[in-house]
């Protein structure tokens, strides 16, 4: 049974180390010698800064270890990833829900967020939660640039879901 649960500064190494993976497993395969591995250093850096800020970082757990994350603020969600042998067992809906929720309490109706337009597994994903394509941009990124979708979704959808 997995668990969902706010980040604390001591899941910092983990949480690293898990989205490290799952971003490697899940670009790799859509851009091949194009994809850019991670570090374990910047990616320590992007969660500590998230726990200092005004939004919610959670981590989904099996049996204590880390296995997925999620971080929402302002009116986005900007990150969503979980090792892939943990994929398909409704943790990303899970999360995706909580996250919804974390942002409808603040008063946000519609959250957004970003694909890039060749992960069409997350398109699915997304599509099936509700969200719904309303425009897209270029990323900028040191790995590279790429076009994304931004999709937008009722935050009250997150409601009356179920809590891990």
């Amino acid at each position: 049974m997995f668990e969902i649960r706010e980040a604390t500064v001591q899941d910092i190494p983990a949480i690293a180390q898990v989205h490290v993976n799952a971003d490697w497993d899940t670009y790799f395969p859509l851009f091949g010698a194009e994809a850019y591995r991670l570090t374990i250093a910047e990616s320590e850096e992007r969660w500590r800064r998230a726990l200092e800020g005004e939004g919610l970082l959670l981590v989904a757990c099996d049996g204590g270890a880390i296995v997925g994350l999620g971080h929402a603020w302002a009116d986005w969600i900007d990150a969503l990833y979980l090792l892939s042998s943990y994929r398909r067992r409704g943790i990303g809906k899970a999360m995706f829900s909580r996250l919804l929720r974390f942002l409808h309490g603040r008063g946000i109706l519609e959250a957004k967020l970003d694909v890039v337009t060749v992960n069409a597994a997350a398109i699915a994903f997304y599509r099936a939660q509700g969200a719904h394509p309303i425009g897209r941009c270029v990323n900028r990124d040191p790995r590279g640039d790429t076009e994304d979708l931004i999709f937008a979704v009722p935050t009250a959808q997150g409601e009356g879901q179920p809590v891990p």
